[in-house]
This record gives C-alpha cells, sequence and structure tokens, in this order.
C-alpha cells in the first residue's frame, strides 16, 4: 500500500499511457519504420505528424529541413497550400490519428503511400492498447467497490488505477457535506505544494473566497483550468489557487443516484511539459464517474452498516431494559406475596414460636436464610433472648445475656441495619466494637436488620452465610428492613389488635390495587401479543386460534367455513417511492376500508407486510363472493394521504373448507393464497375462488416444476431452438433469437407457455436462464458457427434484478470462450418495473462488456416510453400484437409507424416480431422498419434444420 505522502510512480504520453515496455516497443517499432521510409522513398523531404489538439511532429525524412514542431489545427490546411503538401492520411478511429506530408509532385510514390499504410497501422495499435487498458481500469474500479470495505485502500487502489492511464502524481479527493460546508480530505498527495493538506484533515466552505476544490464542489461541473486561467479567475476574484499554482488542474465533481453532489476528485502538474492533452482530460472526466458510482456505493453501505449496528444496539438496550423490567416485576411479586403472608400472620392467632417459624419461612422466600434467628431486646433489663434461632453449625440457641458486645448488641447500639462480612468483623473486633472470639466458625456474609416499636429497638432479626458463595447485597438489605417494618407490625399486634387490625386492611387493599394494575398490565400485554401494532388488527397468530376454533366448528357441526386471502397490489412500488412512513399511512386506511368491508362476525387480520386475511364463519362461498367485490369497488375510491392522491387495488384468493380436500386449517390459508397467486398472475385487481381446477393445475405446477429442476441437471432435454430475425429490405439474416423448447422424455416437444408461467416468481428462473446462455455459448463456440449473427437470448426479471446476474453472465460467456458481443439480451418491462435501479446497474455493467440489451414486448406495458428514456437499450422489439393485426387495423398500423419514427428519432433499431404474411412485411417496409422476425421466414428450428435453412448459409 502507498501512503499519501510517498512518491508515486506515473507519466504521461500524448497518445496515452502504456508500460514501459510496451512504449519503448512502440518507439523502436516507428524508429524502424522511419529508417526503411527513408531508404526505400524516391524524396527525403517528407514528415510525420501526429494528430492531436495539435499536431505534433514525431518524425521526418531530412532532419535539416525546417519542419515545426507543432502545427495548429486551423492552421494545417493552409499550411500544406502554402508549401504544394500533399497529405497521406495515418490511421482513422473517430477521427485520423495522423498524417504523412511530402511534395504534391510525390503524390503518386507508392512508397510514401505504403508508408503513410504502415504508419496509421502504428497508430491504430496504439490507439486500441490505450481503449483496452482504460477499460480494463474502469473496472477494476467497479469491481474495487464491491470487494474493498475499507475507504482509505479503496482511494489507494483508485489512485494506483488512475495512474495506469494519466500522469497522476499529484492527486487528492474531498469528500463534501452540503448542510454543514465541511470539505475533509481522506486521500491527498502533493510532490510540489509545501502546503498541501495531510490526509483526513478537513476545512469548511469559505462562499466569498472559494478554492478550487470549493469551485467545483459548489458548481457541481467539471474545472479543467491551465495557470493563465487560474490567475485571470483570481484577479476576477471568481475563485483562488491554494497553495503553489499549477501549470495544469483538472477537477470532478462526485455525484450520487440523486445527482446530488458528496465530494470531487482534482489532478495537478506543475510543469509545461506535463499539462495533459485533450484525451488524458477526456478519461479523467471518464474515470470521475466511476469513482463516484464505486465510492457512493462504499460509503452507502457504510452508512447502512451503521444504521444496523445501531439499530442492533438500540434493541439489545431495550431487551436489556424489558429483563430488567420482568426480573423486578417477579421481585416485587414475590414481595407481594411476603407482604401478604406477614399481614396474615399479623391477624392470625398462635404462639410466638409458630410466628417466628412462620416469618422464617416468608423470609427465606426472598432471599437465602438457612441459618436465620431472631433475637428481642428488653430496653428495661437490657437483656439479649433468642426466641428462634436456625443455625446449620449451632443446633442450641444462645442463652439469655447482658452486656455483651456481639454483632447483635451491634445493630441494637447502631438502630439500624447493619451489612457486615468477614474482614468488616475483623475490623470492628480491631477497633473494640465487638469482641474478639477465638470460634474457627464465623460466618461470612452477616445481615441484622433493627425491629422497632415505635421509636425502641425491640429485636433483630439476622440472616448469616458461612458459604463464600452466598453472600448478601445492600439491595437484600433494603429489602429485608421493607420486610422487617412489617414483621415489626405483626409481633405488635398483640399490644394493639385493632391498631394491627387496621393496618392489616390498609395493606389488603394497597395489595389489591397492586394485584389490579398487574392484572391490567397482563391483559395489556395478551393484546399486544395478539394484534398488530400498526392496524391494530389481529396478527397471525390471534387469526390462527380463531381459525383453529372455527375449523372444529367445521369438522363437528358441519358449519360453513370460507377463508380469504388478501394482498395490496404494488405496494413495494408505492412504498419504495413515497417512504415507509407514506407506506404505513396507506396500511392504515387500507385495512380501516377492509373492515368497513365485512360483516360484524368475520375477523380481518393482518398477516404482514401488505397481506391481510379474512375468516368469514358461517358464511356459504356466494356470501365470501359478494364481500369479494365489495372490496373491490371500495379499493376504486382513491387514497388521500398527506396531501397525495394514491390508488391501490387489491387482490383476492377465496377458498371454501371441503372436508374431502381440508385435513387441517392451514390447508385452508395454503389454497387462499394460491388462488391469490392466481390473480397476481393474471393481472390483479381481481379475486379467485379456489377449486378442484386450481387445485389440479397446482398439483401439476408442482410436479412440473420438479421434472424440470431434474431436466436442469441434464444436457438433452432443454434446448434452444433458433428464429430468424432478417433485413426488412433485403431479406438477409441479421440474427437469431433462442428460444427454449424442453424435449420430454417421451419425444414431445413442449414449448414455453407450457412450463415457463409456474417459474415466474421462483429461482429456478434464474437457473433457467443461465442454463439458457451457457447453451447459447456452447454453440457459439464451435469454430462451425464463427460466421453466425448476432445471438438474442431472453433474460427474466428475476435475473436482471439480482446482484450478480452480470458477473455470472460474463463468467459464463468467458468459460466458453465467447465474446459478449455476440450476445443480445432480451428484457420486458417486468424486470425494469420491480427494481429499475438495480436492472440499470446490470445493463450498464453488461453494455461495458460489449453486451447489447433490447427491450422486448415494446409498445404491450404502459410506461415503455419512460424505460426507453431512462435505460440505455440498443434496440426495441414491437409487440407481435400489433403485427398481427397490422392488416386489419388501422389503430396498430398507426402505432406500429409512431414506434418506427420514434425509434428512428433516437437512433435505435427496430425489430417487428409476429409477421406472419407477405402483405405484412410489404406494410413494415413502407413503414421503414428495419428488421422483421416471423413464421413468414421461419419457425423456431432445431440446430440442425437451422444449419440447412437458406438463410445460414455462408
Amino acid at each position: 500500500m502507498i501512503s499519501p505522502r510517498q512518491p508515486f510512480e506515473s507519466r504521461s504520453l500524448s497518445s496515452g499511457t502504456i508500460d514501459t515496455f510496451d512504449d519503448q516497443f512502440a518507439a523502436d517499432e516507428l524508429c524502424v519504420l522511419l529508417r526503411a521510409a527513408r531508404r526505400s522513398a524516391h524524396t527525403q523531404a517528407w514528415v510525420i505528424y501526429r494528430a492531436g489538439e495539435q499536431l505534433h511532429r514525431v518524425g521526418e525524412g531530412d532532419a535539416r529541413l525546417d519542419w515545426p514542431a507543432s502545427i495548429d489545427n486551423d492552421q494545417f490546411d493552409s499550411f500544406c497550400a502554402s508549401r504544394r503538401l500533399h497529405r497521406w492520411p495515418a490511421g482513422r478511429g473517430e477521427f485520423v490519428l495522423g498524417w504523412l506530408l511530402a511534395p504534391i509532385s510525390e503524390t503518386h510514390d507508392p512508397a510514401l503511400a505504403e508508408l503513410a499504410y504502415r504508419l496509421g497501422q502504428r497508430l491504430q495499435t496504439d490507439a486500441l492498447a490505450r481503449a483496452q487498458i482504460t477499460q480494463r481500469v474502469l473496472y477494476d474500479i467497479i469491481y474495487l467497490a464491491s470487494t474493498t470495505r475499507e475507504r482509505s485502500e479503496f482511494l489507494v487502489a483508485v489512485h494506483q488505477q488512475l495512474a495506469q492511464l494519466i500522469d497522476a502524481e499529484n492527486f487528492y479527493l474531498a469528500l463534501y457535506d452540503s448542510a454543514t460546508g465541511k470539505i475533509s480530505y481522506p486521500y491527498y498527495v502533493d510532490k510540489i505544494d509545501v502546503d498541501a493538506l495531510e490526509a483526513e484533515t478537513y476545512e469548511y466552505l469559505d462562499r466569498d473566497h472559494l478554492s478550487l476544490t470549493a469551485q467545483v464542489l459548489t458548481s457541481g461541473t467539471p474545472l479543467l483550468i491551465d495557470a493563465a486561467g487560474i490567475a485571470a479567475a483570481q484577479a476576477q476574484q471568481r475563485f483562488f489557487c491554494v497553495g503553489d499554482r499549477p501549470e495544469f488542474w483538472m477537477g470532478a465533481p462526485l455525484k450520487n443516484a440523486s445527482d446530488e453532489v458528496f465530494g470531487m476528485i482534482a489532478m495537478q502538474v506543475y510543469d509545461v511539459p506535463r499539462i495533459y492533452s485533450a484525451e488524458d482530460r477526456a478519461l479523467f472526466l471518464v474515470v470521475a464517474r466511476h469513482v463516484a458510482m464505486a465510492l457512493d456505493r462504499i460509503l452507502h453501505r457504510a452508512d447502512l452498516e451503521e444504521t444496523v449496528s445501531q439499530r442492533t444496539r438500540e434493541l439489545s438496550q431495550l431487551n436489556t431494559a424489558l429483563r430488567q423490567e420482568v426480573a423486578e416485576r417477579e421481585r416485587a411479586e414475590h414481595l407481594h406475596s411476603a407482604l401478604f403472608q406477614i399481614a396474615e400472620l399479623s391477624s392470625q392467632s398462635g404462639d410466638m414460636e409458630q410466628l417466628f417459624r412462620r416469618l422464617h419461612g416468608i423470609v427465606g422466600e426472598l432471599l437465602v436464610a438457612r441459618n436465620f434467628y431472631i433475637a428481642l431486646y428488653d430496653v428495661t433489663t437490657q437483656e439479649v433472648t433468642f426466641p428462634y434461632y436456625v443455625d446449620e453449625h449451632q443446633s442450641a440457641a444462645p442463652a439469655p445475656r447482658r452486656s455483651n458486645r456481639g454483632l447483635t448488641e451491634y445493630v441494637i447500639r447502631q438502630r439500624r441495619a447493619c451489612l457486615i462480612d468477614f474482614n468488616d468483623a475483623s475490623l470492628l473486633m480491631a477497633s473494640g466494637e465487638i469482641q474478639r472470639t477465638s470460634d474457627p466458625i464465623r460466618s461470612q456474609s452477616w445481615l441484622g436488620i433493627p425491629l422497632f416499636d415505635d421509636d425502641v429497638v425491640r429485636g433483630v432479626l439476622v440472616v448469616q452465610s458461612y458459604s463464600r458463595l452466598v453472600s448478601y447485597s445492600t439491595r437484600d438489605q433494603e429489602l429485608l428492613t421493607f420486610v422487617s417494618r412489617h414483621i415489626d407490625t405483626a409481633l405488635s399486634r398483640r399490644s394493639a389488635a385493632e391498631a394491627v387490625l387496621a393496618a392489616n386492611l390498609k395493606l389488603e387493599a394497597r395489595v389489591q390495587s397492586r394485584t389490579r394494575e398487574l392484572d391490567q398490565l397482563n391483559a395489556r400485554l395478551q393484546y399486544e401479543n395478539a394484534h398488530d401494532a400498526l392496524t391494530a388488527l389481529p396478527n397471525r397468530s390471534h387469526l390462527q386460534q380463531r381459525l383453529q376454533s372455527a375449523w372444529e366448528a367445521f369438522r363437528s357441526d358441519g358449519n360453513d367455513l370460507v377463508v380469504m386471502f388478501l394482498d395490496l397490489d404494488r405496494f413495494k412500488l408505492i412504498n419504495d417511492s413515497r417512504g415507509h412512513h407514506f407506506g404505513d399511512q396507506l396500511l392504515m386506511q387500507a385495512a380501516a376500508r377492509l373492515r368497513s368491508c365485512l360483516r360484524d362476525e368475520d375477523l380481518l387480520a393482518r398477516l404482514g407486510g401488505d397481506e391481510f386475511a379474512v375468516l368469514a364463519p358461517h358464511a356459504p362461498l356466494e356470501v365470501a363472493v359478494s364481500i369479494a367485490e365489495r372490496i373491490l369497488e371500495a379499493f376504486d375510491l382513491p387514497f388521500h394521504i398527506d396531501g397525495h392522491v394514491v390508488f391501490s387495488s387489491c387482490s383476492i384468493g377465496i377458498v371454501g373448507a371441503d372436508a374431502e380436500f381440508h385435513h387441517e386449517p392451514a390447508d385452508l390459508l395454503r389454497d387462499a393464497d394460491t388462488a391469490m397467486y392466481r390473480v397476481k398472475n393474471a393481472g390483479r385487481d381481481s379475486f379467485a375462488v379456489f377449486n378442484q381446477e386450481l387445485r389440479r393445475e397446482f398439483s401439476d405446477q408442482v410436479e412440473r416444476e420438479g421434472a424440470l429442476r431434474n431436466a436442469l441437471k441434464r444436457q438433452d432435454e432443454l434446448l434452444p431452438y433458433f428464429q430468424p430475425i432478417v433485413d426488412v429490405e433485403s431479406g438477409q439474416l441479421v440474427a437469431l433469437e433462442a428460444l427454449i423448447r424442453w424435449r420430454l422424455p417421451n419425444g414431445q416437444i413442449l414449448a414455453p407457455v407450457h412450463f415457463l408461467p409456474a417459474l415466474e416468481g421462483l429461482r429456478l428462473i434464474g437457473r433457467l436462464d443461465l442454463y439458457m446462455l451457457a447453451a447459447v455459448a456452447m454453440i457459439l463456440a464451435d469454430p462451425e458457427h464463427a460466421h453466425w449473427p448476432i445471438v438474442h437470448v431472453n433474460c427474466s426479471s428475476y435475473s436482471i434484478t439480482r446482484p450478480e446476474f452480470a458477473d455470472e453472465a460474463l463468467a459464463v460467456l468467458a468459460s466458453h470462450g465467447v465474446a459478449p458481443s455476440r450476445i443480445c439480451l432480451e428484457l420486458t418491462e417486468g424486470a425494469l418495473v420491480a427494481e429499475p435501479d438495480q436492472a440499470r446497474r446490470a445493463m450498464q455493467q453488461l453494455a461495458e462488456q460489449g453486451m447489447s440489451v433490447v427491450l422486448d414486448d415494446f409498445g404491450a406495458g404502459f410506461s415503455s416510453l419512460s424505460y426507453v428514456h431512462q435505460f440505455q437499450f440498443s434496440g426495441l422489439k414491437i409487440d407481435k400484437s400489433f403485427i398481427l393485426e397490422l392488416t386489419a387495423s388501422d389503430r396498430s398500423r398507426a402505432i406500429v409507424r409512431a414506434i418506427v419514427r420514434m425509434a428512428e428519432s433516437l437512433g435505435l433499431p427496430v425489430v417487428a416480431e409476429g409477421v406472419e404474411d407477405a402483405e405484412s412485411l410489404r406494410l413494415l417496409q413502407e413503414m421503414g422498419a428495419g428488421h422483421a422476425q416471423g413464421y413468414y421466414f421461419a419457425r423456431p428450428l432445431a440446430l440442425d434444420d437451422l444449419k440447412r435453412h437458406p438463410l445460414l448459409a455462408p
């Protein structure tokens, strides 16, 4: 890894940067070419200029002739005319790459013409090498975004990649927060500027004194400027150079997917000979766009990870708090139980031994009380007695005593609870507060609580532990102190019966109040566990409980039972475009509208997302159908949310319980869901009743899906058939479309219409796409098929919206050695509706590797024109429904003519699908359609039949 301040090796060539070996090789080749020309030409009065912003001399026949080192392009014609020179073009790309000049008298010299030809080959080779390196660098930058997690590593790698194309010795990148005006520099390398910022420093935007960097960030446009331009801008107070003034400076903004500037990159040189060429500047702008896309992906990923991490921490904290609340609630319940039992003791008769034993049991429920005793203190005689004493090391209670200085007497003197461990007891003995003892058995933790009669200490309640594993805490001290107050009340019962009774009634009232609060809390928790938090509707768990009860009634009494499954149409599109808050408001209004369409006894539940279910007991199918019709009618009205008007229909599946086919409640939910998806596949905004036909269709679908999975593991069942695409005017073959056919083991050939619809929405369709691509690539890889035209392969919505699809498709072609330019993908509108951003990224990645993409079934969708505008398609295929009616429908002819004209204006080729007769072909020729496809030319052909077809003849 290269540190930000370490020298960075880079250099720039006027014709593009290549590695040292290739550069030297190209120079040697050119020298050999020039030496040969000097020997073979009739005259030495010739010169060679390379094209660019200016014409630069690269070689001449006679070095003694006065040829200028460079010529401005706008003076080139006058220069040749004034010197009576003939010029030969040398190499062509988008423009002429160089010129060979010689006197007009040598115009027909074959050696000079041969020199111009060989020079052109050399220049074209150099240009191609630079283009290949540029393409590889751009691909590597995009690849870095998906493989590099650390931003710093990404920036160093980008610098290294950029240095392969342009003189990048002085390079930096800035990030910009438009809200705060903060500009940070995570990467900064400069070899000359002594005032250059260190990496990871920052500053704030000064709009009254804009720097070159700030000018790019605020304008959002690239800035390519030389030293003179910088000086002029400073003189006009437009923007200023900070630090040493470069001879040339280039800066380009970095924009995210929302076209917002979040940073910029810049490069600069301080030597006039190293000033960037026009090609360098254009490359810099292209690289800047790729860096913006890649860096935006990394920053977005970091923000997303931070959001997930923050949410995880919040949930963890909430969970900890909830656990603590539950523990506190359980502790409170135990405490209330103990207090209640003590309150009962205070109103019961019996001797003191029984009272103390019950108290021991109650305290033992709150904390460890294996060693427990109660000592009573007579204030008059100052005698301490032990009426109740339980100890694991001492079976008999201590004798009554006076003037003793034990721990019990220490608590009486202190008149407060005392928590004493082994070390505390040793310190008290050392200070004389308690008497020393030679007893080898001493408690490790001792807790004594004074018992009061009004304000007079009447005794001490003690628990102690001899084990290091059990020690009491201040919390135990607080708890036992609290309990001791009630014990005081129980002990005072005999002397104040009426006061004890009143205290007992008061305590009972408090316990009842607390119990009611707990009951209310439990009821609320039960309600929340059974209902959806957003819509307050019953949730899936509640629905399953009610469905179980209704199912039992259906099985025992034969009562009618209907289950409906509902799903809002295009909710994900609305939620993604408007935001989650908008989606939540739509769900709440939709829930209220659904509830208004049901009977009082029907149950409406939200299952999650935009899925709802209705349980309709005692309802025949006719009633369920009328409910569905009311729902569809209600959803024809718009929703008004935050000042916006939104329409959202729904798809409904209905199933009535049938003892012959349904064996448990889950079967009803399954069949209702199946019926609902039947509506989805048929176009949405309707309802379907699950019947025997759907049941057979579902069974056949499951069986067909299993067979298809097995077919994907073989090589002899799923086969590509090819249908020619021809030029409308000449009838010549221009392309082939690969169409899948399934050859069953019995020899029957199935068209896609018999098995593809069942795969929509399943991952299996993605495997089928790659299978077909691999099958076509295997055929194209055969040298026998090298003369084949481009082959169109259909691509599903599922595949194009997978982030990894483009890499997988390119890997398949690479494994067979087939260039991506020999494949054209056909996409339908559905692929673009589902995930437009992901589809756009995949199409761009494929296009960068040379693969073309056309929009299939154009004209059939409601927003096809917008997709032509948004996506970089290579062509359009007109939906065959228009072509089939071309000769009979004026409307179809008008639509096709409009599509052809629109495509011409956009520079896109058009393929008309479904041409089945000569009259349709004639009309397409009159309209100016370029290509056509249909049974009139050929049906889809197996590979062997295609090879014999006249259209494929070499």
